[in-house]
């Protein structure tokens, strides 16, 4: 499986555990509005923005390791090259 498309998957079932975790049936629909319509649209447009989130957050991350990686390689160049004579 790509790297791509396991980050998909891990957004996914992230967002998915996060709207479980905050399902308004639990609170019989009386925080955001009184129809169950609004609940719906409001739950969608939070997952679409949840799996963004994570997506990015796990591409940001990826991005920081690649980068620590690379100066770590370089400074241990750096230190074999002072150190060869």
């Amino acid at each position: 499986m790509s790297q791509r498309a396991m980050d998909w998957l891990i957004a996914v079932v992230g967002s998915i555990l996060a709207i479980a975790l905050s399902w308004p049936f639990w609170r019989d629909f009386s925080y955001f509005a009184e129809s169950e319509t609004m609940w719906l649209v409001y739950f969608g447009i939070g997952f679409v923005l949840s799996v963004y989130v994570f997506f990015v957050f796990l591409d940001c991350m990826r991005t920081l390791f690649q980068h620590s990686a690379i100066e770590q390689a370089a400074a241990r160049a750096a230190d074999d090259k002072a150190g060869a004579p």
